[in-house]
């Protein structure tokens, strides 16, 4: 019998663990003051991520990835550093079983009204509360920047079964970092290099690596460079006109579509399907 979600779930001590409006808290430690990634930037994310051209753009980068390395339906799938729970919506009707896990507490209270039926536990990303080779996938958007990335990789390689798969995503590019990497608690962004050499660390196999916003590459890395000190740039990107976010989302849809099958020179984020080797 293939293990369910609630299946998968393991606490180091083996002690039992509280579960706090539906979702069970599995922290190994509680860290001093609040989290890195604060609950205002989140709240500004889920408000803007539904039709922001940079967050539509990945999705369709993402979901071909999804289509090559995580094609069966019924897949266990954890959404690490799910936030309010937007990818569950597409991975459950791909038709895949998932667990989201997040160490903010205020994204899980909306992603288990979203998903009243889903295992959602809140967790740090680097001990994860979860069996060795119990899941078939692994995704993780935009996390791997916010933590100790060695120990995330590490328990990510524990988790999966033998031929499982990490579907990832970071900032690329470190001379971009700005005031926005700062101000969302990034400790990092990634040379394709880098990447690679730390999945390879922590033994796992890189499939296929895609950069994301080549078209875009020149416009990004001017306003990087105009908002290294400051929100203004930052916040006129997160909420653009609907004309030019209409205009911006075609350029990106179609920088991913073809990014799926061309490899661009450049980008300002990295796209990632690393294995478990079997």
């Amino acid at each position: 019998m293939r293990p369910g979600p609630g299946d998968a779930l393991v606490r180091e001590d083996g002690a039992s663990y509280p579960v706090v409006d539906g979702v069970p808290v599995l922290l190994a430690r509680r860290a001093d003051g609040e989290p890195a990634f604060r609950a205002d930037r989140l709240a500004t994310l889920e408000e803007i991520e539904q039709e922001h051209f940079w967050f539509r753009g990945r999705l369709v980068l993402v979901e071909a990835l999804l289509d090559r390395h995580v094609p069966r339906a019924g897949a266990l799938v954890l959404d690490l550093g799910c936030g309010s729970g937007s990818l569950l919506d597409v991975l459950e009707r791909r038709g895949h079983r998932t667990i989201g896990m997040d160490v903010r507490p205020e994204g899980l209270a909306r992603a288990h009204e979203r998903h009243p039926e889903a295992l959602l536990v809140q967790a740090e990303a680097d001990r994860l509360p979860l069996r060795d080779g119990v899941l078939d996938a692994v995704v993780a958007l935009d996390v791997l920047e916010h933590v100790d990335d060695a120990a995330a990789l590490r328990e990510v390689a524990r988790v999966l079964r033998p031929g499982g798969v990490l579907i990832a995503s970071v900032p690329a590019v470190p001379w971009l970092w700005s005031f926005r990497d700062e101000d969302a608690g990034h400790l990092r962004r990634y040379s394709r290099r880098g990447l690679e050499l730390e999945l390879a660390a922590a033994g796992l196999v890189t499939a296929e690596l895609r950069r994301y916003q080549f078209f875009l590459f020149p416009l990004v890395a001017a306003a990087r460079v105009a908002g290294r000190r400051g929100p203004r740039v930052r916040d006129a990107e997160d909420r653009p006109s609907a004309r030019v976010n209409r205009a911006l989302g075609a350029v990106n849809r179609l920088d991913a579509r073809l990014g799926a099958r061309v490899t661009w020179p450049w980008g300002t984020s990295l796209v990632v399907a690393a294995r478990r080797p079997a």
